[in-house]
């Protein structure tokens, strides 16, 4: 039987943890261990999960003498795991019912090649309440290449893709997009280790450098188009940081990027580091400020713009998109409705654009 180890990251998350540690433990499929990693907290999470520990030997706690951040606490949790597979939880988001017991049907299936491949999986949105707000699943752009598997999508009454390593990665790093949903993915500790861990560095997205260095390591990667989990969008989580701090943090974690990411990864996608920074352009200056000018957030635009001209001000000049979005820019309110009319099919010609070089 595959054994799970369930990593929970916490900090004053009181509100929404015991739900996510019911719906782990609830789960049909019971060889688990639920690892949470309490980063300080002031409320009362530590005592909730004490509550837990008493009645339940399947869950841990670390308690972090002070706050190491969420990057670092990420680290944390992941150390407590032990062999067999692992899945980085936040503590406000849910896993579905039957979750594991069609995970470990999938890992068996499997069979040799389970060590060496990364699963990810559709999610339910839901609001601080609870209530379903959206769907998240196979995105078909990120996932070209991938291929229906007849046995496994038999085995799990759902959608399963299977798609190379070297593919996908091929598909992302251009557009610097992660193709897994942080709740839903996992991954066997052996491909964690190789990884080590998170130590790729990052200031928003961490787990989308992780994401890239497992893929790194791994042969193939699965996509099963059936939610699993449920993933909470509220005022505090990671998106809504994000969009606070006037996506500055999302841009530099981005730029970052273009030149920290390893060379072999790279390789293995078959890519250059000028591709990456021609995808930077495009995809989180051009395309994110015609996004941004079409919501009539101008200030976001220029603000993207001009950290684009100070990191790579040649790229910048050479990109027919981005002299597109500086004319628009200077139109005002006519601009905006012009940039509402330009963002879809310029984004659909840039995933045209992409999806042939990476055919």
């Amino acid at each position: 039987m595959t054994h799970f180890n369930i990593c929970i990251p916490n900090y004053n998350y009181e509100r929404y943890l015991r739900l996510t540690l019911d719906s782990v433990l609830t789960q049909s499929h019971g060889d688990l261990q639920v690892l949470i990693s309490d980063n300080a907290s002031t409320d009362g999470s530590v005592a909730m999960v004490r509550e837990y520990q008493e009645r339940d030997s399947r869950v841990a706690m670390n308690i972090n003498r002070c706050n190491v951040g969420f990057f670092g606490n990420l680290g944390k949790a992941a150390a407590m795991s032990g062999e067999g597979w692992m899945n980085m939880l936040s503590s406000d988001d849910l896993m579905r019912a039957g979750c594991l017991a069609a995970m470990s049907s999938l890992i068996e299936g499997l069979g040799d090649q389970a060590a060496r491949t990364v699963v990810s999986t559709a999610v339910h949105e839901i609001d601080g309440e609870g209530q379903q707000t959206g769907y998240r699943g196979f995105d078909r752009s990120l996932w070209a290449g991938a291929r229906r598997d007849e046995a496994l999508s038999e085995r799990l009454g759902a959608d399963v893709w299977i798609i190379s390593a070297d593919r996908l990665l091929r598909n992302c790093l251009p557009r610097l997009r992660c193709p897994f949903i942080f709740c839903a993915t996992l991954y066997s500790r052996e491909l964690h280790d190789a990884v080590e861990g998170y130590s790729q560095g990052g200031i928003i997205n961490p787990d989308k450098r992780f994401a890239w260095a497992l893929l790194g390591q791994a042969s193939q990667a699965i996509f099963v188009d059936a939610p699993y989990f449920s993933y909470r969008l509220h005022a505090a989580n990671q998106e809504a940081q994000q969009a606070q701090s006037g996506a500055l943090k999302h841009l530099v974690d981005e730029y970052v990027s273009t030149f920290a990411l390893e060379k072999a990864i790279l390789d293995k996608a078959g890519l250059t580091r000028d591709q990456m920074v021609r995808g930077f352009v495009r995809e989180d200056i051009a395309l994110r400020g015609l996004k941004q000018l079409s919501e009539n957030k101008r200030k976001l635009a220029l603000r993207g713009l001009r950290l684009g001209q100070a990191a790579y001000p040649d790229e910048i000049r050479r990109d027919k998109a981005i002299f597109a979005l500086r004319a628009l820019l200077l139109l005002g309110p006519i601009g905006v409705l012009l940039a509402k009319l330009a963002r879809g099919p310029a984004q659909r010609a840039w995933t045209r654009r992409l999806q042939g070089a990476a055919a």
